[in-house]
């Protein structure tokens, strides 16, 4: 039997076997799915109207097309709260107590125990028994380890998961194996589990069982450092080619297929102020930017976006929320 063969069982969950609906795509512009429907770009030809010739004879101040000066003055509330960081590291120049602000113990601690009362479920279910390798729960420090050894591997690539334990001197890594056995490794990535599946209901949220790493994120990241004035509302994409229910696909962008992520973030210094992962469950576009904006909503924040969410009717609804927004507009938004 191949050694990669009997290493362990690869668990499955129930909901993991979800259906392949990887590209959404809807003609509706005012709807969330329809950021991946792609549009040809069309020339916008110059129309004056009469009324338009009318004013723009009055705003001239002489044939040479010198623009007036007697424009309305706008009045820029100030923004209504304190930008900056709420919650100070023990040392401004130790990296391990700035990312500690950000992934607490109390997360870390969440991993380990979801992921051994997976582990238990499993062999609960399926009665497995245990034949090339005997389990231990995670503690901790495994945890810890893991997690350090998945960031390095987005550092030190390899064709496949095995060549980070290869022997082979040509391609061989010490480090994997100084820090963690490959057998355990895999023991801790087949059992990585975030929520408790007996509390998941059939027709539960597509993201509930990454949903408390997700709200603890967000709550971090607003409880840490409060932005300026000015946002930033746009979108990325995390590669990903797998099978997953909501994974998108646009084949006008670079990355064509991954996770779409809406992302809030200070212009400034693009700090991720909020996030919402996409979910194909047929949410409006403006509820869709309203769950992003809630946290600052009422402060008078400067939201700065491309014309895929820019409308007339979404700028009224930002502006009840006192908020103001700048950006380029499509001329089927609303514009008179």
């Amino acid at each position: 039997m191949n050694e990669k063969d009997s290493v362990g069982e690869f668990y499955l969950d129930d909901l993991s076997d979800c259906l392949h609906c990887c590209s959404a795509s809807s003609t509706d512009d005012e709807s969330d799915s329809s950021s991946i429907t792609i549009r040809k770009r069309r020339s916008v030809p110059l129309i004056y109207s009469d009324s338009e010739d009318k004013d723009i004879n009055n705003n001239v101040e002489d044939s040479s097309g010198t623009w007036s000066t007697n424009d309305k003055n706008i009045i820029l509330e100030p923004v209504e709260s304190s930008p900056g960081v709420k919650i100070m590291p023990s040392s401004y120049e130790s990296v391990i107590d700035i990312v500690n602000l950000f992934i607490g113990s109390n997360l870390i601690e969440h991993f380990v125990r979801e992921s051994n009362r997976y582990h238990d479920q499993i062999m609960e279910k399926y009665r497995i028994t245990p034949k090339t390798k005997k389990w231990t729960d995670i503690t901790v420090s495994e945890m810890k380890e893991f997690l350090g050894l998945i960031v390095l591997m987005g550092q030190v690539k390899k064709d496949v998961l095995y060549d980070y334990w290869s022997t082979d001197p040509t391609i061989e890594t010490p480090f994997f194996s100084k820090v963690m056995s490959r057998n355990r490794f895999l023991q801790i990535m087949q059992s990585w589990h975030f929520c408790n599946n007996n509390h998941i209901s059939p027709n539960s949220h597509r993201l509930v069982k990454v949903q408390p790493v997700t709200n603890y994120l967000k709550q971090k990241f607003n409880n840490v450092y409060k932005p300026d004035q000015q946002l930033s509302l746009d979108e990325c994409i995390i590669p990903w080619r797998g099978r997953l229910s909501i994974k998108t696909y646009n084949p006008a962008k670079i990355t064509k297929y991954g996770i779409l992520v809406r992302v809030l973030s200070e212009a400034r210094t693009g700090y991720v102020s909020n996030f919402c992962v996409y979910a194909a469950d047929g949410k409006k576009l403006e509820e869709t930017v309203l769950s992003v904006i809630g946290p600052y909503k009422n402060m008078w924040h400067h939201i700065y976006q491309d014309n895929y969410y820019n409308s007339v009717n979404m700028a009224k609804i930002l502006l009840k929320n006192k908020l103001l927004v700048c950006g380029t507009i499509r001329r089927n938004r609303g514009l008179p």
